[in-house]
Parts: C-alpha cells; structure tokens; sequence
C-alpha cells in the first residue's frame, strides 16, 4: 500500500491573549451586537482581567448604579452583546448573546460610555483624593472619594466595597505600555490592587498614565 503524506497547517500567529486565540476558531460569519443585544436596557461597559478583556451590557436588576450591582453580586456575572477584545481593546469575531464572567478575574469594569457614566455616592460629603494604583496587568490613575476629613489610608485598606468606583481614570498595561485605556467611570477590583499611594501634587502629568 502506498503512503499516504499528510500535511499538518501551521496555525496562524497570535498575540498572546485569549481574544486572539478565541477570534481562531469563529467562522468567516459572525453575529452583530445588534443581534445579540438584549430588548431590555443595559450598562454598556468594558471589563478588563488579566488574560481577557470583552465589551458588553451588563442589567442593574434591582440596583440603580453599576457600582451596587458589582458590590452586591455573589458568582459570576452575567454579560450580554458580548464581544470579546484583544489586549490593545481592538474587537476580535468573537460575539455571544451572553457570557458569565468571573468578578474575581476582573480587574477594571469600566463604563464605555461617557454620557450617563455613573458617579460616586455623594449623599455623605466627600472629597476627590487622585489616587496611583498598581495592579498584576496594569498601572492607573484617578479619582477615589473619601468623606471629607478621614484617613485616605484606611479607605485603601479596608477590604469593601470589592469594587471600589473611581473617576477619571487612565490604565496602561504592564505587558505592552503602548496599550493605555480611559474612562470617565470605572471599577477596580481591590483584590487586584498590588500597591497604592496618593498622588503628590505635580507627580502625575497632564496624561495622568505613568
């Protein structure tokens, strides 16, 4: 009998992250959002880990703010019209109706969207401290609120809200410092956060990304 050559395809280059990997195996026909979006409202948002990174909606339920639908949810979250991104956040054909993400592998939810960004609950007086956060994939910037008057330092080490809301806020990536994001309104998970300071006047630029 005669043998037969079999010829095995190298696969195609990828970057590294898992969008890149994911974008391999869609066929050439993908679903728009528009066909995956959900007829009920949604938090057009952006959520960003260290291994994936995916635009989506995500419901508030009961909750009137993101902030209160992340602190108060137990497991993982649910993300509709999702699509998921590569690190530098360019959309891959990665599109699903809905995903169930894991919080706890989240380290920044950020609202895609200027117009009705969320803000901080300031029914107790509070001030704006700019605050310098590093975490295991990033470097960022921004607003936390305090009540005016207490320690900055014992907001930083408490341990909730989990997700602590945060404005005007500029990441870079630590894989790739090309890589730089920003939001007006954003999430960051404090089990993430691996250092913190307050900004000293005249440390951070204009660009507010170190």
């Amino acid at each position: 009998m005669a043998a037969v050559a079999v010829t095995i395809a190298e696969p195609a280059a990828v970057d590294g992250d898992a969008g890149s990997y994911l974008d391999e195996l869609i066929a050439e026909s993908a679903p728009t959002v528009a066909d995956l979006r959900p007829p009920e409202a949604m938090v057009a948002v952006e959520l960003v880990g260290p291994h994936l990174r995916l635009a989506g909606e995500i419901g508030l339920g009961r909750f009137g703010r993101l902030t209160d639908r992340l602190n108060h949810h137990e497991g993982a979250l649910l993300v509709n019209a999702a699509t998921v991104l590569r690190r530098n956040g360019t959309p891959t054909r990665v599109k699903t109706r809905s995903i169930w993400m894991n919080l706890g592998e989240v380290t920044i939810v950020g609202e895609a969207t200027s117009q009705g960004a969320s803000s901080p609950d300031l029914r107790i007086p509070k001030e704006a401290r700019l605050l310098v956060v590093v975490t295991p994939g990033h470097t960022l910037t921004g607003n936390v609120y305090i009540p005016i008057g207490a320690e900055l330092g014992h907001f930083v080490e408490s341990v909730d809200p989990s997700f602590i809301p945060m404005t005007d806020v500029r990441t870079r990536s630590l894989a790739d410092r090309r890589v730089v994001g920003r939001y007006d309104f954003a999430l960051v998970n404090r089990r993430h956060i691996v250092a913190a300071t307050e900004a000293p006047e005249g440390m951070v630029t204009d660009r507010r990304v170190l």
